[in-house]
Protein backbone atom coordinates (compact mmCIF):
# COMPACT_ATOMS: atom_id res chain seq x y z
CA UNK A 1 0.00 0.00 0.00
CA UNK A 2 1.39 3.30 -0.95
CA UNK A 3 1.96 5.41 2.52
CA UNK A 4 4.87 7.45 2.97
CA UNK A 5 6.12 7.35 -0.58
CA UNK A 6 2.93 8.87 -2.18
CA UNK A 7 3.83 12.41 -2.53
CA UNK A 8 7.81 11.34 -3.99
CA UNK A 9 5.43 9.05 -6.53
CA UNK A 10 2.85 11.61 -7.23
CA UNK A 11 5.87 14.65 -7.79
CA UNK A 12 7.92 11.75 -10.00
CA UNK A 13 4.50 11.21 -12.27
CA UNK A 14 4.37 14.55 -12.64
CA UNK A 15 7.60 15.31 -13.91
CA UNK A 16 7.71 12.71 -16.30
CA UNK A 17 7.66 13.66 -19.84
CA UNK A 18 6.13 12.48 -23.10
CA UNK A 19 8.51 13.65 -25.88
CA UNK A 20 10.25 16.43 -23.03
CA UNK A 21 6.56 17.48 -21.91
CA UNK A 22 5.22 17.94 -18.65
CA UNK A 23 2.07 16.08 -18.26
CA UNK A 24 -1.58 17.20 -17.84
CA UNK A 25 -3.56 16.18 -15.15
CA UNK A 26 -5.79 14.28 -18.00
CA UNK A 27 -2.74 12.46 -18.75
CA UNK A 28 -2.09 11.88 -15.36
CA UNK A 29 -5.53 10.51 -15.00
CA UNK A 30 -5.62 6.81 -15.99
CA UNK A 31 -8.83 5.10 -16.95
CA UNK A 32 -10.19 2.82 -14.08
CA UNK A 33 -12.97 0.00 -14.77
CA UNK A 34 -15.16 -0.49 -11.69
CA UNK A 35 -15.48 -4.37 -10.73
CA UNK A 36 -18.74 -5.66 -11.44
CA UNK A 37 -21.36 -4.57 -9.23
CA UNK A 38 -19.10 -2.02 -7.19
CA UNK A 39 -20.92 1.29 -6.16
CA UNK A 40 -20.51 4.17 -8.17
CA UNK A 41 -18.57 7.29 -7.12
CA UNK A 42 -21.71 9.17 -6.90
CA UNK A 43 -23.92 5.81 -5.05
CA UNK A 44 -24.55 7.17 -1.41
CA UNK A 45 -24.50 3.30 0.31
CA UNK A 46 -26.93 2.87 3.20
CA UNK A 47 -26.43 0.00 5.46
CA UNK A 48 -29.62 -1.14 7.61
CA UNK A 49 -27.53 -3.76 9.05
CA UNK A 50 -30.74 -5.88 10.32
CA UNK A 51 -34.67 -5.51 8.67
CA UNK A 52 -36.16 -2.40 11.08
CA UNK A 53 -38.20 -1.83 12.46
CA UNK A 54 -36.66 -5.74 14.45
CA UNK A 55 -39.29 -4.94 16.97
CA UNK A 56 -42.80 -3.40 17.82
CA UNK A 57 -40.30 -0.86 20.40
CA UNK A 58 -38.26 0.04 17.32
CA UNK A 59 -38.77 3.43 16.08
CA UNK A 60 -36.59 3.33 13.34
CA UNK A 61 -37.42 2.08 9.93
CA UNK A 62 -35.09 0.82 6.76
CA UNK A 63 -36.67 2.91 3.66
CA UNK A 64 -37.81 5.81 5.36
CA UNK A 65 -34.12 6.22 6.81
CA UNK A 66 -32.97 5.53 3.32
CA UNK A 67 -34.48 8.05 1.69
CA UNK A 68 -33.75 10.73 4.08
CA UNK A 69 -30.26 10.30 3.01
CA UNK A 70 -30.73 9.91 -0.84
CA UNK A 71 -29.36 6.05 -1.00
CA UNK A 72 -28.79 4.45 -3.79
CA UNK A 73 -27.14 1.07 -2.77
CA UNK A 74 -28.09 -0.96 0.54
CA UNK A 75 -25.66 -2.59 1.50
CA UNK A 76 -24.43 -5.34 4.04
CA UNK A 77 -28.03 -6.46 5.26
CA UNK A 78 -28.59 -9.50 7.02
CA UNK A 79 -32.04 -10.66 6.30
CA UNK A 80 -34.05 -13.81 4.80
CA UNK A 81 -37.61 -12.08 4.18
CA UNK A 82 -38.23 -12.45 0.42
CA UNK A 83 -40.95 -9.39 1.25
CA UNK A 84 -37.91 -6.65 2.36
CA UNK A 85 -35.83 -8.14 -0.59
CA UNK A 86 -38.83 -7.61 -3.29
CA UNK A 87 -39.60 -3.98 -1.74
CA UNK A 88 -36.18 -2.80 -2.02
CA UNK A 89 -36.20 -4.12 -5.44
CA UNK A 90 -39.55 -2.67 -6.29
CA UNK A 91 -37.96 0.88 -4.85
CA UNK A 92 -34.74 0.57 -7.41
CA UNK A 93 -32.20 -0.20 -4.50
CA UNK A 94 -29.15 -2.58 -5.24
CA UNK A 95 -29.31 -4.86 -2.51
CA UNK A 96 -26.46 -6.74 -1.18
CA UNK A 97 -27.72 -9.66 1.70
CA UNK A 98 -25.20 -10.03 4.34
CA UNK A 99 -23.23 -13.89 4.33
CA UNK A 100 -20.52 -14.92 7.58
CA UNK A 101 -19.86 -18.04 8.95
CA UNK A 102 -22.42 -18.36 11.77
CA UNK A 103 -25.61 -18.54 9.27
CA UNK A 104 -28.02 -20.03 11.02
CA UNK A 105 -29.19 -24.01 10.44
CA UNK A 106 -32.22 -24.79 7.82
CA UNK A 107 -35.13 -24.16 7.85
CA UNK A 108 -35.21 -19.80 7.80
CA UNK A 109 -36.16 -18.68 11.07
CA UNK A 110 -34.03 -21.04 12.98
CA UNK A 111 -31.83 -19.52 16.33
CA UNK A 112 -29.80 -22.20 15.83
CA UNK A 113 -26.45 -22.85 14.91
CA UNK A 114 -25.56 -26.35 14.69
CA UNK A 115 -25.57 -28.44 11.98
CA UNK A 116 -22.14 -28.37 9.61
CA UNK A 117 -20.47 -26.77 11.92
CA UNK A 118 -16.19 -26.30 12.96
CA UNK A 119 -15.07 -29.07 15.66
CA UNK A 120 -11.87 -28.38 17.23
CA UNK A 121 -9.88 -31.83 18.30
CA UNK A 122 -12.24 -32.33 21.16
CA UNK A 123 -14.88 -32.24 18.99
CA UNK A 124 -16.58 -29.20 20.09
CA UNK A 125 -18.32 -26.74 18.17
CA UNK A 126 -15.84 -22.79 18.17
CA UNK A 127 -16.62 -19.41 17.37
CA UNK A 128 -14.67 -16.19 17.47
CA UNK A 129 -13.62 -14.62 21.13
CA UNK A 130 -16.47 -11.69 20.55
CA UNK A 131 -19.34 -13.97 20.09
CA UNK A 132 -18.62 -16.38 23.31
CA UNK A 133 -21.81 -16.96 25.07
CA UNK A 134 -23.96 -15.87 21.63
CA UNK A 135 -24.21 -19.82 20.67
CA UNK A 136 -23.12 -18.88 17.14
CA UNK A 137 -20.97 -21.26 16.30
CA UNK A 138 -19.13 -21.45 12.67
CA UNK A 139 -19.92 -23.46 9.74
CA UNK A 140 -17.14 -25.45 8.15
CA UNK A 141 -16.95 -24.62 4.59
CA UNK A 142 -15.63 -28.42 4.00
CA UNK A 143 -18.96 -29.63 5.17
CA UNK A 144 -21.47 -30.46 2.89
CA UNK A 145 -24.50 -29.32 5.28
CA UNK A 146 -22.90 -26.00 6.23
CA UNK A 147 -22.63 -25.82 2.33
CA UNK A 148 -25.98 -26.67 1.94
CA UNK A 149 -27.27 -23.89 4.21
CA UNK A 150 -24.58 -21.30 3.25
CA UNK A 151 -26.20 -21.84 -0.86
CA UNK A 152 -29.57 -21.90 0.46
CA UNK A 153 -29.25 -17.85 1.69
CA UNK A 154 -27.70 -17.12 -1.29
CA UNK A 155 -30.37 -18.61 -3.25
CA UNK A 156 -33.51 -17.40 -1.26
CA UNK A 157 -32.07 -13.78 -1.70
CA UNK A 158 -31.19 -14.30 -5.53
CA UNK A 159 -34.91 -15.65 -6.35
CA UNK A 160 -36.22 -12.72 -3.79
CA UNK A 161 -34.45 -9.84 -6.14
CA UNK A 162 -30.93 -9.76 -4.29
CA UNK A 163 -28.65 -7.99 -6.12
CA UNK A 164 -25.49 -8.99 -4.52
CA UNK A 165 -23.63 -10.54 -1.20
CA UNK A 166 -21.32 -8.60 1.40
CA UNK A 167 -19.29 -11.43 3.08
CA UNK A 168 -18.46 -11.02 7.09
CA UNK A 169 -15.58 -12.35 7.66
CA UNK A 170 -14.56 -14.44 4.67
CA UNK A 171 -11.66 -16.29 5.88
CA UNK A 172 -14.33 -18.33 7.68
CA UNK A 173 -12.25 -20.82 9.95
CA UNK A 174 -8.93 -20.21 8.84
CA UNK A 175 -9.58 -16.67 11.03
CA UNK A 176 -9.89 -18.69 13.76
CA UNK A 177 -6.45 -20.85 12.66
CA UNK A 178 -4.18 -17.94 11.55
CA UNK A 179 -5.72 -15.72 14.64
CA UNK A 180 -4.81 -18.52 17.34
CA UNK A 181 -8.08 -18.73 18.54
CA UNK A 182 -8.69 -22.34 17.89
CA UNK A 183 -7.01 -25.51 16.31
CA UNK A 184 -9.45 -26.31 13.82
CA UNK A 185 -11.10 -27.77 12.12
CA UNK A 186 -11.39 -31.77 12.92
CA UNK A 187 -15.09 -32.35 11.17
CA UNK A 188 -15.20 -35.94 9.65
CA UNK A 189 -15.40 -33.66 6.11
CA UNK A 190 -12.27 -31.97 7.29
CA UNK A 191 -10.10 -34.85 8.41
CA UNK A 192 -10.74 -37.00 5.32
CA UNK A 193 -9.70 -34.38 2.81
CA UNK A 194 -6.41 -33.48 5.00
CA UNK A 195 -6.30 -37.82 4.94
CA UNK A 196 -6.37 -37.50 1.09
CA UNK A 197 -3.29 -35.03 0.87
CA UNK A 198 -1.15 -36.41 3.43
CA UNK A 199 -1.27 -33.33 5.52
CA UNK A 200 -3.20 -32.06 8.89
CA UNK A 201 -6.45 -30.70 8.91
CA UNK A 202 -5.51 -27.44 9.78
CA UNK A 203 -3.41 -27.25 6.95
CA UNK A 204 -6.16 -27.42 4.75
CA UNK A 205 -8.40 -24.44 6.20
CA UNK A 206 -6.92 -21.58 3.66
CA UNK A 207 -7.08 -23.65 0.48
CA UNK A 208 -10.44 -24.47 1.30
CA UNK A 209 -11.91 -21.42 2.53
CA UNK A 210 -10.81 -20.23 -1.27
CA UNK A 211 -12.67 -22.78 -2.77
CA UNK A 212 -15.67 -22.30 -0.92
CA UNK A 213 -16.10 -19.05 -2.10
CA UNK A 214 -15.31 -20.08 -5.84
CA UNK A 215 -17.90 -22.06 -5.82
CA UNK A 216 -20.54 -20.45 -3.79
CA UNK A 217 -19.72 -17.41 -6.64
CA UNK A 218 -19.72 -19.74 -9.59
CA UNK A 219 -23.32 -21.46 -8.33
CA UNK A 220 -24.93 -17.81 -7.74
CA UNK A 221 -24.06 -16.81 -10.98
CA UNK A 222 -25.40 -20.09 -12.49
CA UNK A 223 -28.35 -19.48 -10.78
CA UNK A 224 -28.83 -15.60 -11.70
CA UNK A 225 -27.51 -16.09 -15.31
CA UNK A 226 -25.86 -12.86 -14.34
CA UNK A 227 -22.65 -11.72 -12.96
CA UNK A 228 -23.50 -11.62 -9.25
CA UNK A 229 -21.11 -8.91 -7.14
CA UNK A 230 -19.47 -10.44 -3.82
CA UNK A 231 -18.11 -7.71 -1.51
CA UNK A 232 -16.34 -8.22 2.03
CA UNK A 233 -15.77 -6.76 4.89
CA UNK A 234 -12.12 -6.05 4.15
CA UNK A 235 -11.08 -4.45 7.60
CA UNK A 236 -9.39 -1.00 6.76
CA UNK A 237 -9.44 -0.91 3.62
CA UNK A 238 -6.64 -3.93 3.38
CA UNK A 239 -6.35 -6.39 0.24
CA UNK A 240 -3.38 -8.15 0.89
CA UNK A 241 -4.69 -10.41 3.96
CA UNK A 242 -6.18 -13.87 2.93
CA UNK A 243 -9.13 -13.84 1.13
CA UNK A 244 -9.79 -10.56 0.41
CA UNK A 245 -8.45 -10.21 -3.19
CA UNK A 246 -10.99 -12.84 -4.03
CA UNK A 247 -13.69 -10.63 -3.93
CA UNK A 248 -14.76 -7.39 -6.24
CA UNK A 249 -15.37 -4.73 -3.69
CA UNK A 250 -14.93 -3.89 -0.35
CA UNK A 251 -17.37 -2.67 2.72
CA UNK A 252 -15.25 -2.28 5.59
CA UNK A 253 -14.84 -0.17 9.13
CA UNK A 254 -12.64 2.50 9.14
CA UNK A 255 -11.03 2.72 12.74
CA UNK A 256 -10.64 6.12 14.39
CA UNK A 257 -6.33 5.98 14.40
CA UNK A 258 -6.66 5.70 10.02
CA UNK A 259 -9.22 8.66 10.05
CA UNK A 260 -7.46 11.20 8.04
CA UNK A 261 -7.65 11.81 4.10
CA UNK A 262 -3.23 10.60 3.58
CA UNK A 263 -4.93 7.01 4.80
CA UNK A 264 -8.10 7.40 2.74
CA UNK A 265 -5.84 8.90 -0.56
CA UNK A 266 -3.95 6.08 -0.35
CA UNK A 267 -5.59 3.40 0.37
CA UNK A 268 -8.07 4.26 -2.42
CA UNK A 269 -5.74 4.96 -4.31
CA UNK A 270 -4.00 1.08 -4.12
CA UNK A 271 -7.73 -0.29 -4.66
CA UNK A 272 -7.65 1.27 -7.82
CA UNK A 273 -4.33 -0.06 -8.94
CA UNK A 274 -5.47 -3.41 -7.73
CA UNK A 275 -9.01 -3.27 -10.01
CA UNK A 276 -11.12 -2.79 -6.59
CA UNK A 277 -13.24 -0.65 -5.28
CA UNK A 278 -13.51 0.37 -1.73
CA UNK A 279 -16.73 1.35 0.51
CA UNK A 280 -16.09 2.77 4.34
CA UNK A 281 -18.07 2.95 7.08
CA UNK A 282 -16.64 4.53 9.88
CA UNK A 283 -17.97 4.19 13.63
CA UNK A 284 -17.63 7.69 15.30
CA UNK A 285 -20.32 10.12 17.33
CA UNK A 286 -18.28 13.21 16.46
CA UNK A 287 -20.27 15.18 13.81
CA UNK A 288 -18.18 16.96 12.42
CA UNK A 289 -15.32 14.29 11.91
CA UNK A 290 -18.17 11.94 10.23
CA UNK A 291 -18.79 14.64 7.61
CA UNK A 292 -15.31 15.10 6.44
CA UNK A 293 -14.92 11.64 6.38
CA UNK A 294 -17.73 11.58 4.19
CA UNK A 295 -15.87 13.93 1.93
CA UNK A 296 -13.01 13.01 2.20
CA UNK A 297 -13.97 9.34 0.90
CA UNK A 298 -15.77 10.78 -1.81
CA UNK A 299 -12.73 12.87 -2.98
CA UNK A 300 -11.07 10.33 -3.02
CA UNK A 301 -13.22 8.37 -5.46
CA UNK A 302 -14.73 5.71 -3.14
CA UNK A 303 -18.15 5.78 -1.03
CA UNK A 304 -18.68 6.07 2.35
CA UNK A 305 -21.62 4.31 4.32
CA UNK A 306 -24.01 6.58 5.33
CA UNK A 307 -23.53 6.82 9.39
CA UNK A 308 -26.77 4.95 10.40
CA UNK A 309 -27.35 1.75 12.34
CA UNK A 310 -23.49 2.10 13.00
CA UNK A 311 -21.87 -0.88 15.87
CA UNK A 312 -20.03 1.64 18.25
CA UNK A 313 -18.17 -1.16 20.05
CA UNK A 314 -17.47 -1.05 23.78
CA UNK A 315 -20.88 -1.83 24.45
CA UNK A 316 -22.69 1.41 23.31
CA UNK A 317 -25.74 1.47 21.49
CA UNK A 318 -25.70 1.85 17.74
CA UNK A 319 -25.51 4.83 16.28
CA UNK A 320 -28.10 6.43 13.96
CA UNK A 321 -27.00 9.62 12.36
CA UNK A 322 -29.82 12.17 11.64
CA UNK A 323 -30.75 13.64 7.99
CA UNK A 324 -30.02 17.28 8.97
CA UNK A 325 -26.45 16.39 10.12
CA UNK A 326 -25.16 14.26 7.33
CA UNK A 327 -28.02 14.45 4.31
CA UNK A 328 -26.87 17.81 2.58
CA UNK A 329 -23.33 16.13 1.82
CA UNK A 330 -25.50 13.10 0.59
CA UNK A 331 -27.75 15.76 -1.92
CA UNK A 332 -24.32 17.62 -2.76
CA UNK A 333 -23.43 13.53 -4.06
CA UNK A 334 -26.18 13.39 -6.01
CA UNK A 335 -26.48 16.72 -7.62
CA UNK A 336 -22.75 16.50 -8.64
CA UNK A 337 -22.84 12.92 -10.04
CA UNK A 338 -21.38 14.24 -13.28
CA UNK A 339 -18.84 16.10 -11.65
CA UNK A 340 -18.01 12.76 -10.07
CA UNK A 341 -18.75 9.25 -12.55
CA UNK A 342 -16.06 9.17 -15.35
CA UNK A 343 -13.35 11.28 -13.33
CA UNK A 344 -10.45 9.61 -11.85
CA UNK A 345 -7.06 10.34 -9.75
CA UNK A 346 -4.89 12.66 -10.90
CA UNK A 347 -3.29 14.47 -8.60
CA UNK A 348 -3.42 15.15 -4.23
CA UNK A 349 -1.91 18.10 -2.66
CA UNK A 350 -2.29 19.25 1.24
CA UNK A 351 -1.59 22.30 2.76
CA UNK A 352 1.22 21.06 4.42
CA UNK A 353 3.36 19.94 1.48
CA UNK A 354 6.83 21.84 2.37
CA UNK A 355 7.96 24.27 0.07
CA UNK A 356 11.78 23.87 1.59
CA UNK A 357 11.80 20.73 -0.37
CA UNK A 358 9.65 20.38 -3.10
CA UNK A 359 9.13 23.27 -5.87
CA UNK A 360 5.49 23.23 -5.33
CA UNK A 361 4.43 25.59 -7.68
CA UNK A 362 4.92 23.31 -10.12
CA UNK A 363 1.91 21.36 -8.82
CA UNK A 364 -1.06 21.79 -10.83
CA UNK A 365 -2.40 22.86 -7.09
CA UNK A 366 -0.62 24.70 -4.36
CA UNK A 367 -1.37 26.56 -1.38
CA UNK A 368 0.05 29.95 -0.09
CA UNK A 369 0.01 28.71 3.61
CA UNK A 370 2.03 25.73 5.26
CA UNK A 371 0.17 25.57 8.35
CA UNK A 372 -3.33 24.90 7.39
CA UNK A 373 -5.06 21.41 6.81
CA UNK A 374 -6.50 21.64 3.83
CA UNK A 375 -6.06 18.63 0.96
CA UNK A 376 -6.92 18.83 -2.23
CA UNK A 377 -8.05 16.16 -4.87
CA UNK A 378 -7.65 16.64 -8.48
CA UNK A 379 -9.48 14.72 -10.54
CA UNK A 380 -9.63 14.46 -14.42
CA UNK A 381 -11.38 12.77 -17.50
CA UNK A 382 -8.67 10.44 -18.74
CA UNK A 383 -7.24 12.12 -21.61
CA UNK A 384 -10.57 14.10 -22.25
CA UNK A 385 -8.31 18.03 -22.42
CA UNK A 386 -11.83 19.37 -23.42
CA UNK A 387 -13.24 18.64 -20.45
CA UNK A 388 -13.78 20.31 -16.90
CA UNK A 389 -11.37 19.54 -14.37
CA UNK A 390 -12.35 18.99 -11.08
CA UNK A 391 -10.29 19.72 -7.24
CA UNK A 392 -12.29 18.83 -4.32
CA UNK A 393 -11.21 20.70 -1.11
CA UNK A 394 -11.29 18.97 2.06
CA UNK A 395 -10.96 21.67 4.99
CA UNK A 396 -9.63 19.26 7.43
CA UNK A 397 -9.09 21.71 10.13
CA UNK A 398 -11.65 21.89 12.95
CA UNK A 399 -11.77 25.41 13.17
CA UNK A 400 -12.60 26.28 9.51
CA UNK A 401 -11.96 29.58 7.76
CA UNK A 402 -11.22 30.92 4.36
CA UNK A 403 -7.85 30.55 2.79
CA UNK A 404 -6.29 30.38 -0.99
CA UNK A 405 -5.05 28.01 -3.44
CA UNK A 406 -3.32 28.19 -6.41
CA UNK A 407 -3.81 26.42 -10.02
CA UNK A 408 -0.52 26.28 -12.85
CA UNK A 409 -3.16 26.41 -15.14
CA UNK A 410 -0.41 24.80 -17.56
CA UNK A 411 -1.21 22.03 -15.90
CA UNK A 412 -4.86 22.13 -16.65
CA UNK A 413 -5.44 23.05 -20.37
CA UNK A 414 -3.15 23.98 -23.29
CA UNK A 415 -4.47 27.63 -23.45
CA UNK A 416 -5.07 27.98 -20.07
CA UNK A 417 -8.01 28.37 -16.89
CA UNK A 418 -11.10 30.67 -18.26
CA UNK A 419 -13.10 29.62 -15.89
CA UNK A 420 -13.64 28.63 -11.97
CA UNK A 421 -16.78 27.69 -10.40
CA UNK A 422 -16.84 26.81 -6.69
CA UNK A 423 -19.63 24.26 -5.55
CA UNK A 424 -20.68 23.49 -2.20
CA UNK A 425 -23.48 21.97 -0.35
CA UNK A 426 -26.31 23.75 1.30
CA UNK A 427 -28.13 23.66 4.86
CA UNK A 428 -31.04 21.44 5.24
CA UNK A 429 -34.15 22.19 5.17
CA UNK A 430 -36.30 19.24 5.38
CA UNK A 431 -39.21 20.22 2.16
CA UNK A 432 -36.08 20.99 -0.13
CA UNK A 433 -34.78 17.70 0.30
CA UNK A 434 -37.96 15.89 0.09
CA UNK A 435 -38.76 17.72 -3.47
CA UNK A 436 -35.29 16.28 -4.96
CA UNK A 437 -36.25 12.96 -3.48
CA UNK A 438 -39.42 13.10 -5.31
CA UNK A 439 -38.37 14.79 -8.57
CA UNK A 440 -35.09 13.05 -8.84
CA UNK A 441 -33.89 16.69 -9.30
CA UNK A 442 -31.21 17.64 -7.16
CA UNK A 443 -29.99 21.21 -8.52
CA UNK A 444 -31.17 23.21 -5.11
CA UNK A 445 -28.94 20.85 -3.11
CA UNK A 446 -25.99 22.72 -4.14
CA UNK A 447 -24.55 26.33 -4.31
CA UNK A 448 -22.63 27.73 -6.58
CA UNK A 449 -20.51 30.89 -6.83
CA UNK A 450 -17.77 31.46 -9.73
CA UNK A 451 -14.75 32.88 -8.48
CA UNK A 452 -12.13 35.94 -9.28
CA UNK A 453 -8.37 34.95 -9.74
CA UNK A 454 -5.31 37.15 -10.35
CA UNK A 455 -2.75 35.55 -12.38
CA UNK A 456 0.94 35.33 -11.59
CA UNK A 457 3.24 33.55 -14.32
CA UNK A 458 1.30 30.22 -14.54
CA UNK A 459 -0.42 30.52 -11.92
CA UNK A 460 -3.49 31.67 -10.63
CA UNK A 461 -4.58 32.49 -7.25
CA UNK A 462 -8.09 32.16 -5.75
CA UNK A 463 -9.63 33.20 -2.39
CA UNK A 464 -11.79 30.44 -1.16
CA UNK A 465 -14.44 31.13 0.93
CA UNK A 466 -15.01 29.24 4.64
CA UNK A 467 -16.28 25.44 3.87
CA UNK A 468 -19.02 25.72 6.23
CA UNK A 469 -19.58 21.65 5.24
CA UNK A 470 -16.02 20.82 4.81
CA UNK A 471 -15.77 20.47 1.26
CA UNK A 472 -16.01 22.46 -1.95
CA UNK A 473 -15.75 21.24 -5.36
CA UNK A 474 -14.30 23.55 -7.86
CA UNK A 475 -15.04 23.08 -11.58
CA UNK A 476 -12.11 24.46 -13.91
CA UNK A 477 -12.90 25.48 -17.36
Amino acid sequence: MIKNGCLLLLVFSFFSCHSGKILTVQQTAKPAVLPGGAPRYSDVCFSSRWERPRHAQDTFETFSAAAGFHATYLNWVYTTNPRFIQKADSLGYKLQVALTPTLPDLPFGSETNLQGRIVNKAGNSVTAPWMKGWDNWWGCVNHPVFQNTYFAYVRAALEAGAYGFQVDDPAMGFLLLRNKWEDVCYCEHCRRKADSLGVQPPDIQEASAREFHQKMKQQAEALAGRPVPFSCNNFEGDWELFPFDQFDFGVAEVPERRANPEYLYATIREARRLGKAQVFTFANDRDWLVQKMIAATYACGGNPLVPWDVWMGGGRDRYFGKPETYAPLYAFVRANAQWLDGYEDAFYATSQDDPRFINTQQFPVSFDEYRRQVHAFVRAKPDDTTAPVVVHLIDWHVLMEPFSIRLNERRFFKKGIRSVELLTPVDYDPGAHEAARASSDYSAMVASQSLSFTRDGDLIRLKIPKLNWHWGVLVVR
